[in-house]
């Protein structure tokens, strides 16, 4: 009896594990979409405009939090991850592809700051919302609600590796989009072709959960009052404290991410601009592979109860990773072979230190979502993704750029946007005089530093303090 009832609860079923992962792999494109392309699209289209960089990441990170917040309390009070998963998925891709139409207001607000601002930042804030409605909301808390003991290392391995594959083919596929289907007439062409494509998978995949998708059999509605105030109850950080391994282990999401940010969201653009890679997609792309592989090892050693040291690792490599890309790669810059990424012999120390981070990256997702996921009171996951928001984007993707910010602005040179034999490129003033161009006329921006990854490195590291009294309380626990 006790066989049949463990065989049962083992399994997933083909069906879901197909959900999980084509609705999840949608979903990370998205994210890359916006992480990653949205501002080398933004520096490419409107010029070096860090500040607007760094007002769209928070305001993003505003909107998913208050999306993943408001649709988690939702979520759980109606009982269905399904309809958000559907709605939000559908909205999320309408929006990705009214982003890239925003080229077409170029002409009329380039030079003016306050108005690229605000178009920018509006766009990608509408997105993020109804991004989260359907991935933090919705998807995340619809495969908590299928995780137990005898799948929690599959099911995390696949959701941490999902937004580094993302990340993988968002990179490679959006490179092909952006550097080969634009044209002289419109250089920004392969953006939007990309955002497009991207946002109308993302439509289908709304409209295919539609119809093949069911919520977890244990699922049930839980209402606690009204919706507001339920909805308030998140903000009960007296209950939140009393699970006190959660809340560390939250509180070490959020220190890590803190690091993460500070570099990652400008990593498109300090390969390409600060580093003169041609095409960076394949600098990014293929070591993430080779992150993924890496990972795969690390299943079993979760499933085994050792999450504590397979988190404690990922932190560890992430540090070495950024001190590499720091010290090693700052300093070998000038020998890149900028016109061929695949040239290993000269550029093989930006493939190691985008191995190192990339690893540690996904090595520290597969082991933080078991972690915290299996501490989720099962009647308030959804509830409880909303929180992991918080902590997850909301506080690192504020902290994190607004420590960039003045890295960037003090070790960096202003830049201006100019034309050379067709392309655009980044200039100083000196330069641009030198080509003829009335720097008064050009909106002036900052290219992302290599500071940006030591500074990433010393804020990474303090996530150790939290997570080593977080594993005290988890072994205490498992103690058998």
């Amino acid at each position: 009896m006790g066989n049949t009832k463990s065989a049962e609860k083992k399994g997933i079923g083909a069906l879901n594990w197909t959900l999980l992962l084509v609705i999840g792999f949608s979903a990370q494109i998205a994210w890359v979409i916006e992480n990653n392309w949205f501002a080398n699209f933004l520096y490419s289209d409107f010029g070096a405009q860090l500040s607007v960089v760094t007002a769209m990441t928070i305001c993003s990170a505003t909107a998913t939090t208050f999306s993943a917040l408001f649709f988690g309390t939702l979520s759980d009070r109606i009982g269905s991850r399904k309809k958000l998963i559907t709605w939000g998925s559908i909205l999320w891709g309408i929006f990705t592809i009214a982003f890239g139409l925003t080229h077409y207001l170029r002409d009329s607000i380039y030079n003016d700051v306050m108005l690229v601002g605000v178009t920018i930042v509006a766009a990608d804030t509408i997105m993020s919302f109804f991004g989260s409605m359907a991935n933090d909301a919705g998807y995340n808390a619809w495969y908590a609600d299928m995780m137990d003991d005898s799948n929690s290392g599959q099911i995390g391995a696949v959701a941490a590796t999902l937004p580094v594959i993302g990340t993988l083919v968002g990179t490679l596929v959006g490179g092909m989009f952006v550097t080969g289907l634009a044209t002289e007439a419109n250089p920004q062409a392969g953006y939007i072709i990309f955002f497009s494509v991207a946002g109308g998978v993302t439509v289908l995949v709304g409209i295919a959960s539609f119809f093949l998708l069911k919520d977890a059999p244990t699922l049930k509605p839980v209402k606690d009052g009204g919706f507001w105030h339920q909805f308030g109850s998140t903000f009960n950080f007296r209950r939140f404290a009393a699970n006190r391994e959660l809340a560390l282990v939250f509180l070490t999401l959020c220190i890590f991410f803190i690091g993460y940010n500070c570099y990652f969201i400008h990593i498109m653009n300090w390969m390409n601009y600060t580093l003169g890679f041609t095409d960076p997609s394949l600098i990014l792309g293929i070591p993430l592979l080779i992150a993924v592989a890496m990972s795969i090892p690390f299943i079993k050693i979760i499933n085994n109860k050792k999450v504590p040291a397979v988190a404690a690792f990922a932190t560890i490599l992430s540090i070495l990773g950024c001190l590499f890309v720091y010290f090693v790669v700052g300093n070998m810059q000038s020998s890149f072979d900028t016109e061929n990424a695949l040239n290993f012999a000269a550029n093989w120390p930006c493939f190691v230190g985008i191995i190192l981070v990339g690893i540690g990256y996904v090595v520290f997702m597969q082991a933080m979502t078991v972690w915290m996921k299996r501490l989720y009171p099962e009647e308030h996951r959804g509830q409880f993704e909303g929180i992991r928001i918080m902590f997850f984007v909301f506080f690192p993707m504020i902290a994190g750029p607004l420590l960039a910010d003045p890295i960037c602005r003090a070790f960096g040179e202003k830049v201006y946007q100019v034309v050379d034999n067709g392309n655009l490129i980044f200039v100083t003033a000196q330069r641009a005089g030198e080509m003829g161009y009335d720097i008064s006329s050009i909106a002036e921006g900052y290219l992302p530093v290599n500071e940006l990854f030591i500074a990433a490195a010393c804020v990474t590291a303090l996530a150790l303090i939290p997570m080593s009294i977080a594993a005290k309380i988890y072994k205490e626990r498992n103690k058998s």
